[in-house]
């Protein structure tokens, strides 16, 4: 029978996967099977994979919002991570 997870646990799933830890990392600390974990993560009609992409998505976000400043500010690193953040953008669409 699948696990049914509370929304104290999609809570910290979603905070934990903002802090980009490692799913079997979130397992261990939600006290849930690892494997049975990663399944739902995969999922995505699930409410585990909207919690745990959604926490990724918002640090992603704030990480691109970042590089984007820096390669404004002429930072040549930063303005690599940004065409690549554009070519990403393009694949995905």
């Amino acid at each position: 029978m699948p696990m049914k997870y509370s929304q104290g646990q999609l809570t910290t799933i979603k905070d934990l996967a903002s802090q980009l830890m490692r799913p079997d990392h979130i397992a261990l600390l939600i006290d849930v099977d690892p494997e049975e974990f990663k399944r739902k993560i995969k999922n995505k009609s699930s409410e585990v994979y909207k919690a745990y992409e959604t926490g990724k998505a918002e640090t992603i976000l704030e990480l691109r919002k970042q590089e984007i400043k820096l390669s404004k500010l002429g930072s040549p690193a930063a303005v690599e991570m940004v065409r690549y953040f554009a070519i990403d953008q393009e694949q995905n669409e």
